[in-house]
């Protein structure tokens, strides 16, 4: 009892920060004796006690209240101590940067986590705080003041970029020669340090690339079973079907439909060439590509294509349907040696059911498909049916190819690899270059998660998925090829740089002697992955090194590359204790702008609640500038014209900017994605220079820098433009939805929605040292700019132009249809062999098509002869009609024709 009054006093006295470890041992070993006290008091028998043993009663009452409050009472001492350091040692903090830049005044908060000494310790920054500062007056303090030796403190950052940065810092200006690295090196020299191996090569991306693509292109060849499963997944599985997905909205479901590539292996192998007869003009015309209605149908087709089944899509049925108003044109006419069927292929499951649909349209689905079964029976035409589901579990191939076999069709599957051998000769962009791309992705994050081999059957326990499990089939052959390859030839990529080392840290005996840190210190931590985390803690855990974590969650923007961002949010449980310290001056946005991205990034309550403060003050930090949408319906060149616009616009502020701020102030030009660089060149108003420049044509001196916004993260301009927030797949939001197989190796922030696309959002707002402009569409506006317009208007957001007032109104002003809303899709029509918009909804539910979507009305059968009714403009006015396909240029031929509006086709 007398011992543990006396280490309490030595820390007390000590004019130290004492940390958790400092006292830990000796307070648990207190344990036992402060509880046999505690036993007495509680059975009332420690008068007895104290009297017998001749202790003061009041002695033992204080040993047990210091003891129950000895974590609290070491807090005061370090409050205490914080309080009294930054008195005694302001005058070393006012002039720490003296020498290296008078400007830098460290602030209250930057001192405080410079004195602050715990063995875990979280820096929660805020965009602009100064980190890189904070963590150079660490790093000072330490070797002033603590007499810690440089070589004693390691600082790890993620990139070259910020490594650079904290080296210009620390060991340039204030001479302190402390390792400064990236996780990577940090690894590799770990790795080289104990094999006594240096790796001759470090696998960059283009190599990563070069190596599976080679093995898919060439290796693979002497594997005829992986062929076999990779024409498979290539032929069903590439392109993934919407009910795949978690969609949550109809919306959602949009964005998919529209940008999923349905063609087909025929068509991508250069093999379709279905030679028709033109009903009106008797004319031969050829159709040489084929693009589907969904990802299923493509499915059915390549299963047709490799066994050899003669397949038309789409093809008009043999019989005219009496009082019918539209042509039917089954899914798809299949023939073999004479034989003859027809293929339809519902998007409900075998039982009936359908979640896109409402009841009543389901109801009308379940109507047609019964009619067009009753149909084929009536005519006595073979039918095969399948469906996007079955009640046994097996999939849509399966089904098919017994229902085939039931009909008396040869499957002769074509030979694998020569079916191989073409796709690699014909279409290496959309296979192999893609599947590279996708496996390269998946491995990264795969290894990014440390796991190994050993994982592969692991992860296929927690599936029944055909697609994901032949993946996981293929890609565990690629991974050993690729760990193989790499051993072989002496190489390490980025992802095992850190593996390898983590694992070597293991054994702590054998390490211990040869590396040695007393600090860690961890810029950027919130794009900290599970794999860097386990190297930091077990470096820690071998050297005794204290850690100090330095980062914003609400910049944590690399869920893609591996980062999980609770382990920033929850980092004092993942530790077991930490101290979190604030740094919420901001030394480059306003203080209005900070009102609005943090009000806006904190919509998303699973973010750490901060009050960023400025002593910069501007009115009307966010300005949206809108251009126009020149109608795609009216104007064949409307994505040209809607992008010069766009670039137009961002001209227009280059000008405001400079005619206030002249030619010395640098502008940012920002973009979600790195193609908007080429969209802003092709327009002819903009050119491009070395590295990030980019150069104005009419304004050549302005500084202007083009950069993603992950890129720009950590970077600061005079101004920033942000150059197109619309509302589309590869807007901002980003609304591309990663491949379910994804999840298996990556973590998935579900706590708001878009809300990794929100902190990202947050960065391109802080990147300005003054204003930041956005340019947005004035149909087709960013969710985020309405949200900005509605939350923040009379906070400082100013609109020039038009908008779109509603998030809901947004899907009008895309190409749709005009029955259902669903996307339309352009292709050529089998039955009518012209360019048609077709409607991507199931056409049970909605079987729109038009060939002039100005007209908008829907093609039917001439109730005359058997033409089609199709939309034909009215010379000199704006009026279109319904006109049979029949008549002919030298006015023979039938002439039935009505106004569009006076068609009904319910």
């Amino acid at each position: 009892m007398i011992d543990f009054w006396r280490f309490f006093w030595q820390l007390k006295t000590a004019d130290e920060y004492i940390s958790r470890k400092t006292y830990l041992k000796r307070f648990n070993d207190e344990e036992e004796n402060s509880k046999f006290f505690r036993n007495l008091k509680e059975n009332r028998l420690l008068d007895t006690f104290c009297q017998k043993e001749k202790l003061a009663i009041e002695n033992v009452e204080k040993y047990l209240a210091l003891y129950a409050g000895f974590p609290d009472l070491i807090d005061e001492i370090n409050h205490d101590y914080v309080t009294r350091h930054l008195e005694s040692e302001q005058a070393y903090f006012d002039e720490l940067f003296k020498e290296v830049d008078p400007s830098i005044v460290l602030d209250e908060e930057q001192r405080q986590a410079i004195l602050t000494d715990e063995d875990y310790c979280l820096l929660i920054a805020g965009a602009g705080s100064g980190k890189t500062t904070t963590v150079a007056g660490k790093v000072k303090y330490l070797v002033d003041k603590k007499q810690i030796d440089p070589k004693d403190i390691l600082i790890i950052s993620f990139t070259n970029k910020a490594v650079n940065e904290l080296r210009e810092r620390i060991n340039k200006k204030l001479k302190i020669d402390c390792p400064i690295t990236t996780f990577h090196k940090t690894g590799l020299a770990i790795i080289n340090k104990e094999q006594n191996v240096i790796h001759s090569n470090v696998v960059s991306e283009g190599e990563q690339f070069k190596i599976i693509n080679e093995y898919l292109a060439k290796n693979i060849l002497e594997d005829k079973e992986l062929v076999k499963k990779l024409i498979t997944f290539f032929s069903y599985y590439l392109e993934i079907p919407e009910s795949a997905y978690d969609i949550k909205n109809q919306e959602q479901l949009f964005n998919l439909i529209e940008r999923k590539d349905h063609s087909t292996l025929k068509d991508n192998l250069g093999e379709v060439n279905l030679q028709l007869i033109h009903s009106r003009t008797k004319k031969k015309y050829t159709i040489n590509n084929e693009y589907l209605r969904s990802i299923e149908e493509v499915q059915i087709a390549n299963f047709l294509y490799l066994h050899n089944i003669d397949y038309v899509y789409e093809k008009s049925y043999k019989f005219k349907i009496p009082n019918s108003k539209k042509l039917y044109t089954p899914d798809f006419c299949i023939s073999q040696n004479g034989k003859e069927c027809y293929i339809e292929h519902f998007g409900i499951s075998e039982d009936g059911k359908n979640d896109r649909f409402t009841q009543e349209e389901l109801e009308k689905y379940l109507s047609h498909m019964k009619y067009k079964i009753m149909l084929h029976k009536t005519y006595g035409t073979d039918l095969i049916t399948t469906y996007s589901s079955y009640l046994d579990g097996r999939d849509l191939i399966a089904h098919l190819e017994e229902e085939l076999l039931k009909k008396g069709f040869e499957l002769k599957r074509k030979n694998d690899l020569e079916v191989y051998n073409q796709i690699v000769a014909h279409d290496k962009e959309k296979y192999f270059n893609k599947f590279t791309l996708f496996v390269i992705n998946f491995l990264n994050n795969f290894k990014t998660r440390a796991y190994t081999e050993r994982d592969f059957a692991l992860l296929r326990q927690k599936t029944s998925n055909v697609r994901t499990l032949l993946f996981f089939d293929i890609v565990e052959q690629i991974y050993l090829f690729y760990q193989g390859y790499l051993k072989s030839n002496n190489m390490v990529d980025f992802p095992d740089m850190i593996n390898e080392s983590a694992l070597l840290l293991e054994d702590i005996a054998k390490m211990k002697d040869k590396i040695r840190f007393k600090y860690i210190i961890v810029d950027e931590y919130q794009d900290i992955s599970r794999q860097r985390f386990n190297l930091v803690e077990k470096l820690s855990k071998l050297t005794d090194a204290k850690i100090i974590a330095v980062g914003d969650d609400w910049q944590s923007i690399f869920a893609f590359a591996g980062s999980e961002i609770n382990l920033f949010t929850k980092f004092k449980e993942l530790m077991g204790y930490a101290k979190e310290l604030p740094l919420t001056y901001t030394y480059r946005n306003a203080q209005e702008l900070i009102n609005i991205a943090g009000g806006f990034i904190q919509k998303n309550t699973s973010q750490i609640s901060k009050q960023l403060k400025s002593p910069k003050h501007i009115k009307k930090p966010v300005v949206i500038y809108t251009y126009s949408e020149v109608d795609k319906e009216k104007n064949q060149e409307g994505h040209k014209v809607i992008a010069r616009n766009r670039a137009q616009k961002v001209e227009e502020i280059i000008e405001k900017i400079i005619q206030v701020e002249g030619y010395d102030k640098s502008i940012l030009l920002l973009a979600r994605y790195n193609f908007e660089k080429n969209n802003l060149i092709n327009t002819g108003l903009f050119y491009e220079g070395r590295k990030n420049q980019l150069y104005s044509r009419k304004f050549p001196k302005a500084k202007l820098t083009f950069m993603t916004v992950h890129s720009a993260k950590g970077l600061g301009f005079d101004n920033v433009i942000v150059v197109n927030c619309e509302h589309s797949v590869y807007g901002f939001p980003s609304q591309i939805e990663d491949d379910p197989i994804m999840k298996y190796v990556t973590f998935s922030d579900q706590s708001y929605e878009f809300s990794e696309e929100r902190r990202l959002f947050y960065v391109a707002l802080t990147r300005t040292k003054n204003r930041v402009f956005i340019v947005a569409s004035e149909k087709r506006p960013s969710r985020f700019v309405l949200e900005l317009i509605d939350d923040y208007r009379d906070q400082g957001v100013v609109v020039h132009g038009n908008i779109v007032k509603n998030v809901n109104d947004l899907r009008q002003n895309r190409l749709r249809c005009p029955k259902c809303h669903y996307p339309l899709q352009a292709r050529k029509s089998v039955a009518l062999g012209q360019n048609l918009y077709i409607c991507t909804n199931e056409p049970e539910i909605c079987d729109f098509m038009t060939n002039d979507m100005r007209g908008k009305g829907n093609i039917h059968l001439c109730d005359k002869c058997d033409g089609f009714m199709v939309v034909k403009p009215v010379k000199g006015t704006d009026r279109f009609i319904f006109g049979c396909t029949n008549y002919l240029d030298n006015g023979k031929g039938c002439n039935n024709h009505y106004p569009v509006e006076s068609y009904r086709d319910d």
